[in-house]
């Protein structure tokens, strides 16, 4: 029984250590290994190694950050706000008419326009209400 226990701590102790090299072994070779398993060059200022191999892990570090920044981009979804006026007035006969435009003096004119081709006789001397409506629009 105690040389069982022995034999599983002494290979438990060994599958430890293999693990502990691998991770030596990344950090020797300068690379970064994230929990999503991508990996990365380590970049460390006071290196004293050939300024060529230097170079080189810099340009590949930043190939790396550049294709992360790209991936971060494509993920968020792209918006822009969209100001619109929208203008309404109520008449007493024929309803309320509604205009929308980019500017509030078209939104108005919109509206008035409306008005007139439903042949209402009010359509200049009525009030005309408008308001700014703001959306996010995906493009």
């Amino acid at each position: 029984m105690k040389a069982l226990f022995a034999l599983v701590l002494v290979v438990t102790s060994l599958a430890a250590s293999a693990q502990n090299r691998d991770r030596r072994d990344d950090r020797l070779d300068g690379r970064i290994i994230f929990r999503d398993g991508r990996s990365t060059v380590r970049i460390s200022v006071n290196d004293r190694n050939d300024v060529n191999l230097r170079i080189r892990m810099l340009e590949e570090a930043v190939r790396d950050l550049q294709a992360q920044v790209y991936d971060l981009r494509d993920a968020e979804p792209r918006t822009r706000v969209v100001t619109t006026h929208v203008c309404s007035m109520s008449t007493s006969f024929n309803g309320t008419f509604i205009g929308k435009a980019s500017s509030k003096i078209e939104a108005e004119a919109v509206t008035r326009q409306n008005c007139s081709r439903s042949r209402e006789s009010f359509c200049s001397s009525n009030r005309v209400n408008c308001e700014v409506i703001q959306e996010e629009v995906a493009f």
